[in-house]
């Protein structure tokens, strides 16, 4: 067995399988690899229970949502989704918690000796997602909750094509259009691509050109589609405090647990139950942090849906307020869209840039560039820093008690660990 003694030596390994997503990126986007890389272990997706989320806004926190209502149900979840932000084992997780470091390696050691021979060779998000299902389902997890990587139809989790599969469905906008198309049909199409056979959709009610997509989809597939309302919920006061835009998402996610618990004799849950399921802290997404006098706001909104629902929330949270924002965007993001957005709050911008090396290639736009289109929206006091460290103690130096970062995820998995050292 291959072995794998730490967290660095197990991103070394993953890092071997990195070349080639930038290589096939936009002209290879195929099950053709993960179907045979499956196929060696087992099918193992096919003996797992899969709650399986697709979106373009609000699909990590709705994965978080549906494995806390299961988990507080009593069941045990595993949940992975994608990017993670402090460590690889995210991807990982049982019952909300990444894998211990020592069992991630262990089992990962396992897993590689296990695909060493198979042929074609596959790319980093889908060598992740095979040891993910391969993992479920060797722990024997009672749900698996799955959210996808990158629109739905040749997405590498759609491997998992159960007839008892459920589908979750996120509200549906534009981005990654160099790869899923320049429309909302064409994205849509994308997304409805994990609907397989029989299965049960669950969607909140969207635009008329998202829903056509999804009922021609449900009705090919002879699946079921509820489209779903979240009025029921208006009264419930831990509902009435959580941010505008994780509504939405808590309650698809409670509508699917219902009918999960109405399939498999799950137990109802009691008002603390939900409580405390909405609860679950979703890592970059509203996540607030105090250093001394200053409070830190991350949220890793990256395009003009999620950046709207984000500038929302913050408005009610903290309102008549500006704040100091460290931004950075990903090479291809509609910053034209999301910079008049941000312009209402932000009282000084900051631009910066980040690294990556995780499953998508990932570029950030040259801060020169969002600094010349933030002057021409009009912004004030706009600087430009492009290593992000030092941007980052720009941003604890200005005199504003409130402070954002906001952009990119990429940029948040930077940053984070160092915000969340620091004690209050």
């Amino acid at each position: 067995m291959r072995q794998i003694r730490n967290i660095t030596e197990a991103e070394q390994a993953l890092a071997e399988y990195m070349p080639q997503v930038k290589e096939l990126l936009g002209k290879d986007i195929t099950l053709v690899r993960m179907e045979p890389l499956l196929a060696s272990l087992g099918n193992p997706q096919s003996k797992l229970k899969i709650i399986h989320v697709a979106g373009t806004s609000g699909k990590t926190s709705t994965s978080y949502y549906v494995a806390s209502l299961l988990k507080v149900a009593g069941q045990k979840v595993g949940l992975t989704v994608s990017p993670h932000l402090d460590s690889v084992t995210e991807r990982v997780q049982i019952n909300l918690e990444p894998l211990a470091e020592d069992v991630f390696c262990q089992s990962l050691g396992e897993f590689l000796e296990l695909i060493k021979n198979v042929d074609p060779r596959p790319t980093y998000f889908e060598l992740v997602i095979a040891f993910v299902y391969w993992y479920f389902a060797k722990v024997q997890v009672d749900y698996a909750v799955i959210e996808t990587g990158l629109g739905g139809t040749f997405d590498a989790t759609n491997v998992a094509k159960n007839s008892n599969k459920v589908c979750v469905i996120t509200d549906i906008g534009i981005d990654h259009t160099h790869v899923l198309g320049n429309s909302l049909p064409e994205i849509a199409g994308q997304k409805a691509g994990i609907i397989q056979a029989q299965n049960q959709v669950f969607m909140h009610d969207q635009s008329p050109a998202v829903m056509e997509v999804f009922h021609a989809k449900s009705n090919n597939e002879k699946a079921i589609l509820n489209v779903l309302s979240i009025a029921k919920e208006q009264d419930r006061e831990a509902f009435i405090a959580l941010p505008d835009y994780q509504k939405r998402n808590w309650s698809l996610a409670n509508q699917v647990y219902g009918y999960l618990a109405q399939r498999d004799s799950l137990p109802a849950l009691t008002e603390d139950q939900l409580i405390e399921s909405m609860r679950v802290k979703v890592p970059g997404r509203m996540e607030v942090k105090k250093l001394g006098k200053k409070t830190i706001v991350m949220d890793g909104a990256h395009n003009e849906q999620k950046m709207t629902a984000f500038v929302s929330s913050f408005k009610k949270l903290y309102p008549n307020q500006k704040a100091a924002i460290l931004l950075s965007l990903k090479e291809g993001k509609e910053y034209e869209a999301v910079l008049p957005i941000i312009k209402p709050i932000c009282s000084s911008l900051i631009i910066t840039t980040f690294l990556t090396a995780q499953d998508l290639p990932a570029v950030s736009i040259h801060p020169d560039i969002l600094a010349a289109a933030a002057q021409k929206y009009g912004f004030n006091n706009v600087s430009v820093d492009a290593y992000y460290k030092t941007a980052y103690q720009q941003l604890l130096a200005t005199d504003e008690p409130l402070a954002i970062i906001t952009g990119s995820f990429y940029l948040l998995s930077t940053l984070r660990p160092i915000i969340l050292s620091n004690d209050d």
